[in-house]
C-alpha cells in the first residue's frame, strides 16, 4: 500500500447531523435535538463527534470522541457516547440492581428473567444503574452481555465493592 493511499483512508469526512441523530433516534428514541451543537465525522468505519466549532484545515489523527462503529450491522454505540447521550434514551434500555450492575461492570453476562420491559428489542441497549448510564450492553434471548471495554472493567477481587463509590467509567 502506498503512503498516499493510507492517507486517504484516514480522512475525516463530515456527516450530516440528521443522519447520525436519526440512527440514535430509531434505536433508542433519543430526541434529535440532543445532537444539536455537535459536528459529526466518519473515519473508516467509525463516527466521531465534536462540539460545534470552526476547525482549521489540518490533518487530524483523532477528532473529538468516537461515538459509534459502523463495522457491524447493526451499528454499535460506544460506552462513552452512551454515557453522554444515553440519559435521553426512552427505548431499548435496561435498569440493573446492584448485584447485576457489579457483574456488568466486571464484563460478565447476566440472565435477565424478570427485568425485560415490553418493547425491548434484541441488539444494543443502554444499561442503567440508579438512573445513571453504565454503558453499552448487548441484549439477546433473555441475556445481557456486557460491552464495557476490557480496559475499563472492574476487577473481581473477591471483596464486596460498593459500586456507588466507583464513579463514572
Amino acid at each position: 500500500m502506498s503512503p498516499g493511499s493510507s492517507r486517504i483512508r484516514n480522512v475525516f469526512e463530515p456527516m450530516e447531523r440528521e443522519e447520525v441523530a436519526k440512527l440514535w433516534n430509531e434505536r433508542f428514541s433519543i430526541p434529535v435535538e440532543v445532537f444539536s451543537g455537535f459536528l459529526f465525522f466518519r473515519k473508516a468505519r467509525s463516527v466521531w463527534a465534536i462540539s460545534e466549532s470552526d476547525l482549521p484545515r489540518l490533518s487530524y489523527e483523532s477528532l473529538g470522541m468516537r461515538i459509534m462503529s459502523l463495522k457491524d450491522r447493526p451499528w454499535k454505540p460506544t460506552t462513552s457516547a452512551l454515557q453522554i447521550f444515553g440519559k435521553h434514551a426512552a427505548r431499548n434500555l435496561i435498569h440493573l440492581d446492584e448485584h447485576e450492575a457489579t457483574l456488568f461492570l466486571q464484563g460478565e453476562s447476566i440472565p435477565l428473567t424478570m427485568k425485560i420491559q415490553s418493547g425491548l428489542e434484541s441488539g444494543y441497549v443502554v444499561v442503567f444503574y440508579r438512573g445513571e448510564v453504565l454503558g453499552c450492553g448487548l441484549y439477546s434471548h433473555g441475556k445481557l452481555i456486557s460491552q464495557i471495554p476490557k480496559s475499563r472493567r472492574m476487577a473481581d477481587t473477591g471483596e464486596r465493592v460498593d459500586i456507588d463509590d466507583i464513579g463514572c467509567l
